[in-house]
């Protein structure tokens, strides 16, 4: 009989965890259970490099890098060095911390289409603050969004508002993904009700195959602007770094009046941030908005080393190296081990793994749990991340352990 991942100080912890946090929805992403019971490892004590090691002290090659923010490595020395020197001097204080602005000026040299920054903690506070940066710049109600498109946990950006919440979203209209037709209707009728709009730059969602935007959705995006003169926010929260190393909006060829950023920025510590155009400048200076823990000098550092390694490193290239690797060799393992079926979607540095002939993930669960087992952590419901610490030999490594784990997943669906 195989192996339980979770051993048994896993198991304590989830009965401990069961017991005094609210499960469900609550952090169901971040939540070992949204891959199903017992498939991935519950509770993490230690990580370094792209490696982790869990509560029982099994280790494993991490391709989920914290949903996204482990883009250097966990515990990345240049990083963690600098933010400890500035934790030496001050984090939180009261007024701005020198470094404030520093780091405004570093994403701005980054980014230089975009001529201001506000700093948030969370990406979801991000993306509900460019909300309302719209609705003051054009003084509208309206905000378009893609249908089945996750931009945090706001109300209004809710896929599945909560009973009684559905009148949260009135001003809210959803389009689908690369439906340029339906996208120029909501403009011809609500024309000059409409703020903006935010879009993510991919679709990609739980179990699905990743679908990037189409040409006609572009040039239609262009021509809702031009029609309504609603402005347009990139929601690059999830995506920033790791689709093109300047920001998403290039990869897709549209050029946003804000981008939202988050994850990855400062390799895992809290920061996140808007960059916005002068002509939305006044919008944001209308919204009062702060909580504590925004003015971190010690995320702000932390930023500015990230980004100086992420430009001096070339390090999106080396993620979209080794992510290509792992895409081809899993291909090639998955077909030389009868799971011809299998289908490998979305950019090199953020890949999934599925199954045409796959009801409810099963074989992809079953893969992911064998691979677990014996060392590697493959996501069967979320897409992948690559780090600047996932080297040549940790991909092969990776390999390995996947095609063993091919080795003990059934080809069919109903061969099990």
């Amino acid at each position: 009989m195989d192996q339980p991942v979770n051993g048994p100080k896993n198991e304590e912890m989830w009965a401990r965890y069961d017991a005094v946090i609210p499960g469900g929805g609550v952090y169901v992403t971040r939540s070992a259970r949204f891959a199903g019971r017992d498939v991935m490892p519950g509770f993490i004590e230690s990580a370094e490099g792209c490696r982790l090691t869990d509560v029982d002290g099994k280790s494993y090659i991490d391709f989920n890098c914290g949903n996204g923010p482990n883009l250097l490595g966990y515990r990345f020395p240049e990083v963690d060095k600098a933010a400890f020197e500035q934790s030496q001097i001050m984090d939180l204080s009261a007024f701005f911390p020198a470094k404030m602005p520093d780091y405004a000026e570093r994403l701005l040299e980054w980014a230089p289409d975009f001529d201001w920054a506000i700093f948030t903690k969370n990406g979801s506070d991000s993306t509900n603050l460019s909300l309302r940066i719209m609705r003051a710049a054009k003084n509208r109600p309206y905000i378009v969004l893609l249908k089945s498109a996750y931009h945090g946990f706001g109300v209004e950006l809710a896929l599945s508002p909560e009973a009684g919440l559905e009148e949260h979203q009135k001003f809210v209209i959803r389009v689908p993904w690369n439906d340029p037709q339906a996208l120029l209707e909501v403009a011809d009728q609500y024309g000059e009700q409409l703020a903006g709009l935010m879009l993510n730059p991919l679709d990609q969602n739980p179990v699905q195959e990743t679908v990037d935007i189409s040409p006609e959705m572009v040039t239609a995006l262009k021509e809702f602007r031009r029609r309504t003169g609603a402005l347009i926010a990139i929601d690059d929260v999830r995506h920033g770094f790791r689709i093109h190393p300047k920001g998403s909006h290039i990869h897709m060829g549209i050029d946003p009046d804000l981008l939202c950023l988050g994850k990855a920025q400062a390799n895992g510590y809290a920061t996140s941030t808007i960059l916005g155009k002068e002509a939305v400048r006044a919008g944001a200076e209308e919204i009062q908005f702060t909580a504590t823990y925004m003015f971190s000098p010690v995320s702000f550092v932390a930023g500015i080393t990230t980004l100086n390694v992420y430009e001096r490193d070339n390090v999106f290239q080396h993620m979209e190296d080794m992510g290509t690797l792992l895409k081809d060799g899993l291909e090639k393992i998955g077909r030389e081990t009868g799971h011809e079926d299998i289908i490998m979607t979305g950019p090199p540095a953020m890949l999934t793994l599925l199954f045409s002939k796959d009801q409810k993930a099963k074989r992809a669960r079953t893969f992911g749990r064998h691979a677990a087992q014996l060392g590697a952590i493959f996501h069967p419901t979320l897409n992948w991340f690559i780090s600047y610490a996932h080297k040549q030999a940790d991909i092969e490594e990776a390999l390995d352990i996947a095609r063993k784990a091919f080795e003990q997943t059934p080809t069919d669906v109903e061969q099990m």
